[in-house]
């Protein structure tokens, strides 16, 4: 009697320790599973989960066919770029698309800080998706809350290249946020806004 009662003790410890044993195998297999894939799994689900983020912009843009043009064109993927920018960075407003630039080129990098050392070589341009050309008029708010004209009527390039509209010419320009609005010809409502800020 007292054999089998040792016997159950041994065999119920041993059974506790065999599966303590297979529980730290499966936990040591699941960490190195994941040291070693780690990478190719973030992967993996950064792709399932673009995949599903992605269904919703399909579903809204339609199928070829539905258009005269199919959506990724290069027309759609010039209008998206230049009208799918952020409050306050350029003209998210319908129609025209604003933004400055240093020297005198539209691709070179589009500023929404700058210097009063560089405001003397700030350019100003605008885009517009329209294929015919629209005219507008631009104004200049300074941080004083003061407006004034910037420069004379302008009318869009069709070609979508963007239109010079002068440098920025500020003598001695106060720090401080300022914007530049486009008005459509005969519209006294901004058709797009453009904030940017000098600093000292």
């Amino acid at each position: 009697m007292r054999d089998a009662i040792e016997f159950g003790i041994k065999s119920f410890f041993a059974g506790c320790l065999g599966f303590l044993g297979v529980i730290t195998m499966i936990v040591f297999a699941t960490a190195l599973f994941g040291l070693v894939f780690q990478s190719r799994i973030q992967s993996l689900q950064t792709d399932i989960s673009g995949k599903f983020q992605s269904i919703p912009d399909m579903l809204s843009q339609g199928f070829p066919g539905e258009d005269d043009e199919a959506p990724g064109t290069d027309k759609d993927s010039r209008v998206e770029e230049e009208t799918s920018n952020g409050p306050g960075n350029a003209g998210e407003l319908p129609g025209l698309f604003i933004f400055i630039t240093e020297g005198e080129h539209p691709d070179n990098e589009k500023l929404t800080s700058l210097t009063k050392g560089q405001a003397a070589n700030v350019s100003v341009w605008v885009k517009s998706p329209a294929e015919s050309p629209v005219s507008f008029r631009l104004e200049i708010t300074l941080p004083d809350g003061t407006k004034h004209p910037f420069g004379q009527e302008y009318s869009t390039d069709p070609s979508f290249e963007a239109l010079f509209c002068g440098k920025l010419d500020l003598a001695d320009p106060p720090a401080g946020i300022y914007f530049l609005e486009a008005f459509l010809e005969g519209n006294s409502i901004a058709a797009s806004r453009f904030q940017f800020n000098i600093t000292e």
